[in-house]
This record gives structure tokens, sequence and C-alpha cells, in this order.
């Protein structure tokens, strides 16, 4: 059964460490997404990667900011957010699901308690970068304290199938 680990982080950089910390484990390669408002984001000097199919506007925009190390939508409104970018599963859940969808609603389908789904989204209302990975129960522990690890903070387990989190970290 899949499982779900959410993180909160304060920049880019433990982001980025974090995720290439994972891939590189073979841990989770496809399913990472990440959201961050793009009033944000730290401009740095790297390339950028788009996924058409999750386009909607035009790719021409150059932020210079995730180094091709998650593919993700251009910059898109979210309700309750504003402009953010979204990398991963997240990002077709919260541009293909129902237009007036915000972020809480999209993390109860992966999961997660509505009063825990509007805190994470209050989290990236306030300039956090939101981590979600979901991973087998054999690899969840690895993901959760690599996470954590690399600075990630209100880290939680959670399974569509309970209502509660499995474990909470740091």
């Amino acid at each position: 059964m899949p499982r779900t680990i959410i993180a909160v982080f304060k920049g880019p950089q433990q982001v980025k460490e974090a995720v290439e910390e994972i891939q590189g484990e073979s841990l989770a390669n496809s399913k990472i997404s990440l959201i961050v408002r793009t009033d944000y984001l730290h401009q740095d000097s790297y390339s950028e990667e788009f996924a058409n199919e999750l386009t909607i506007g035009s790719t021409e925009i150059d932020f210079e900011h995730l180094n091709g190390w998650l593919i993700h939508s251009p910059p898109t409104y979210i309700p309750n957010l504003g402009e953010c970018i979204i990398a991963g599963p997240l990002a077709d859940e919260l541009l293909h699901g129902r237009k007036s969808q915000g972020l809480a609603d999209a993390l109860i389908t992966y999961g997660l308690s509505p009063e825990r789904a509007r805190h994470y989204e209050h989290k990236v209302r306030r300039g956090h970068h939101l981590v979600l990975v979901t991973v087998s129960q054999e690899k969840v522990n690895s993901v959760a304290n690599t996470l954590q690890g690399f600075g990630g903070r209100d880290i939680e387990k959670w399974s569509k199938d309970l209502d509660h989190p499995l474990h909470i970290h740091g």
C-alpha cells in the first residue's frame, strides 16, 4: 500500500539536496512533488525544464531556479495561495483537477486529514517549500529520514486508509 510523506522546507537548496538524495537512492523517482509560491523563489543561475503536458500558458518565462532536478509547471495561480510553481504528480492534481481546487483539497486526496491539509496550505502561503513523496511501505522511513536530514520540518507519514498520520517527525 502506498504511503505519503509530507515535509516543509525553508529554502530551495535544502529541497534540492533532499530530492537529489531520494532520487539517487532510487527511493521515489517519479513520485516526488513540490509546490512553492513564486514570490518566495530565490533566483540563482539554474536552467529550467518544463513538462509540456502540464503547461497551460507560455513556457518562455526564465525563472532560473529549479535546475532541472524536477520537471515542473510554469507559474500557475492556485486558489488561496496565488502564483505557484508545482512539480510532480501534485502538479497534475492541481492543474487538471477541479478548477476551484486548492492545495488543501489536493492534499486530502493523498490521505491527509482536512485539518492537516489546511495546515500545510498555510505553510506554503507563508513561503515554505512543500515536498510530498509517495512511496511503498518499505521505503517510507528512509524517505522520511532523508527529508529530516536535509532540514525538512513538519514531516508526517499518511495513508489513504487512515484518518491520522502514521508518525510525526520533527
